[in-house]
């Protein structure tokens, strides 16, 4: 039985659903290392050295699910598929506040989150998100494809997995998007 097939994970998910607070610890403990990948390979598109670390990310993404109740999660891949999302929209969040700032203004949370990146930086990761979202409005299957993979690092297989479609139709809905979002954000494929 593979890591994510895992009945206890699965349990505690339910509980954790159900209210259970100590569930809830016990999930994300367990999950932690995997999360904390997880944080990795989304922070590996910002520029090195100039974003919020791992921990942070994997912090803040915990306190944005604590605040969601409603979400309707089956087993250990699906959370982690969402949790990929979640820090998807941090990551968003995070340059459009330092967007928004005046030039000479620190950021608010410069040490709390080691931000140090420029205007230019931002611009590019809210324009990805727009292309994310206008992706979203064209192909779902295919925006989900690119938060799974981009930001989730999933392989094709796991995204076919967790989308119920062939490893094939995984990567050939993977090139026509990475298509779709070039031209979205730089105007050429």
């Amino acid at each position: 039985m593979e890591a994510h097939d895992n009945p206890d994970i699965t349990q505690l998910i339910l509980r954790w659903q159900n209210g259970d607070k100590s569930a809830e610890e016990s999930l994300f403990n367990a999950l932690y290392d995997s999360l904390h990948d997880l944080a990795r390979r989304c922070l590996r598109t910002e520029p090195q050295g100039r974003t919020l670390g791992a921990t942070a990310l994997v912090h803040e993404a915990y306190i944005r699910f604590q605040n969601s109740h409603e979400l309707n999660i089956i087993d250990r891949q699906h959370f982690l598929a969402l949790a990929a999302r979640v820090m998807r929209h941090i990551l968003v969040d995070k340059a459009r506040a330092r967007k928004t700032r005046p030039h000479l203004e620190q950021p608010a949370s410069e040490e709390e989150w080691g931000i140090v990146q420029s205007d230019v930086d931002a611009e590019e990761i809210i324009a990805v998100d727009s292309a994310l979202d206008e992706l979203f409005q064209h192909s779902e299957r295919q925006a989900r494809i690119v938060e799974l993979r981009y930001f989730g690092g999933y392989s094709f297989e796991e995204c076919a997995s967790l989308l119920s479609i062939s490893a094939k139709t995984a990567q050939r809905d993977w090139q026509l998007a990475r298509i779709r979002l070039r031209i979205a954000v730089h105007g050429t494929a």
